[in-house]
């Protein structure tokens, strides 16, 4: 009774996942009629199948193969049936944000001629991190010609300063302010009268003036003045010592004023920065989880992960847990009275864990992968058909002297959207023949996110 129990429980559960699965990732490939296109871009990098295309912003479809024709891609896409796809349509792969994952977005023209099925849209390469890198680097090599001009002014080479300069105008204003005084005092020569009735007006405004310059009145000028001149001084004090670090070249201007390897170091930053974050908008996975019934151990359970580090090379992640593991063969010595017994038994574990651990290569539609197999040293062979989502396999494994590699047979297909079934074929070629029906789910990245937001 508790078997049931747990067992309607499980299935209770994979139904819950089913349905939450497919209510996320329903824009993707859910109900409704479709129209297939094509394109043909230059660079297709971050882009997959299942990647969705938008129309105004919204999902309204997704890619369903890419490949490689001569030096471009050919991307072959859906688009739903009530959207009516023009002629003069345009296409433009897109980013969320500065370093997002990529999509398409259809552009709908105004055009009264509607696409047919299989017909092309053009393609517009849209700008990417490398015409930012490229424009910010001239942006740098600007500020470099601005800074060098600045350092020229300031202080150029071989050549009098221009502080020097203005000091040596003040000099000559000076004594241009002394011959003018001996013209004065020519002037009030025999105009006494004159120059008393102007003493007089000003000694009173001498004595204004004193009061206004005696620094023990508070509200004199005076007090005013020296404040401003302490203020005066400190910034001079600064502005020197600024003058004097930027000369010697600390700090970030005083190194580009006397370092023009500044832009240059900056450049191969940047330029470094580009290539990690190209490495890591490559990544791609595909997380897979079956479980059905096999023949001879029971329940069978397997939860795989691959990892795509670039779209020819992946590795192969997973784990296999079954109600009965292999047969285990124990033999028995036994001496009774010089008397020798030999017994033969076979144990089995119950709830076992197998491991998997492979490296693995695409070539066109094959993945030859190699590496532990349900803990054993093995090979195995994929082969894939993109139009109907269906995959044969062949894996030999568990290699034993007297009984040959274990050779095994499956073929899984796409029921709708995440939803797969399998069936395997075990030891194929030596006693204890099995089969395996399975069921289970299948996501990429596009899925997982919608899936992981969903519960987030």
């Amino acid at each position: 009774m508790n078997e049931f129990k747990v067992g309607l429980l499980a299935i209770a559960t994979m139904i819950a996942v089913v349905v939450m699965s497919l209510k996320v990732t329903s824009n993707q490939s859910g109900f409704g009629q479709y129209v297939t296109y094509r394109t043909i871009v230059k660079d297709a990098s971050g882009i997959f199948p299942k990647t969705p295309i938008k129309v105004a912003g919204i999902n309204a479809g997704r890619i369903v193969t890419i490949e490689l024709q001569g030096n471009t891609a050919l991307i072959t896409f859906e688009i739903l049936k009530q959207i009516q796809v023009t002629k003069n349509s345009k296409l433009r792969i897109k980013s969320v944000g500065f370093l997002g994952d990529k999509y398409i977005e259809i552009f709908v023209g105004d055009s009264p001629e509607l696409l047919r099925k299989y017909d092309f849209i053009d393609s517009e390469e849209a700008a990417g991190l490398e015409n930012l890198i490229k424009d910010t680097s001239e942006v740098l090599a600007d500020v470099k010609l601005i800074v060098r001009s600045m350092k020229d002014s300031i202080a150029p080479t071989g050549e009098v300063s221009p502080l020097k300069k203005i000091l040596a105008d003040v000099a000559e204003l000076v004594a241009n302010t002394k011959e003018v005084t001996a013209s004065l005092k020519r002037v009030t020569t025999g105009n006494e009268e004159k120059m008393n009735a102007m003493m007089d007006n000003l000694q009173a405004f001498s004595e204004d003036l004193a009061y206004q310059v005696d620094k023990n009145n508070g509200d004199s000028a005076m007090s005013d003045i020296k404040e401003v001149l302490a203020n005066t001084k400190k910034l001079t004090g600064d502005m020197q010592a600024i003058v004097a670090d930027l000369k010697k070249g600390k700090g970030t201007l005083g190194k580009m004023l006397v370092e023009d390897e500044i832009a240059d170091q900056v450049k191969d930053t940047l330029a470094s920065v580009q290539k990690i974050v190209g490495k890591a908008d490559a990544l791609r996975t595909e997380l897979s989880i079956f479980t059905g019934v096999n023949t001879v151990s029971g329940g069978d359970t397997e939860a795989s992960l691959r990892i795509f580090p670039s779209p020819e090379r992946f590795y192969h992640l997973g784990v296999v847990s079954s109600e009965l593991g292999p047969d285990k063969e124990k033999t028995i010595v036994t001496t009774t009275n010089g008397v020798t017994v030999t017994q033969n038994t076979k144990e089995n574990d119950k709830n076992t864990l197998r491991f998997n651990a492979q490296i693995g290569r695409r070539i066109n539609d094959f993945d030859f992968r190699g590496g532990l197999i349900e803990t054993t040293g093995g090979l195995g062979i994929d082969y894939r058909i993109q139009p109907i989502s269906t995959k044969f396999t062949m894996e030999a494994f568990d290699y034993k002297k007297h009984l040959g590699a274990n050779v095994r047979f499956a073929a899984e297909t796409q029921i709708w959207n995440v939803l797969y079934g399998k069936a395997t074929f075990n030891d194929a070629f030596r006693k204890g023949r099995s089969g395996t029906v399975a069921g289970g789910l299948r996501f990429n990245d596009e899925d997982l996110k919608g899936l992981i937001g969903f519960f987030w």
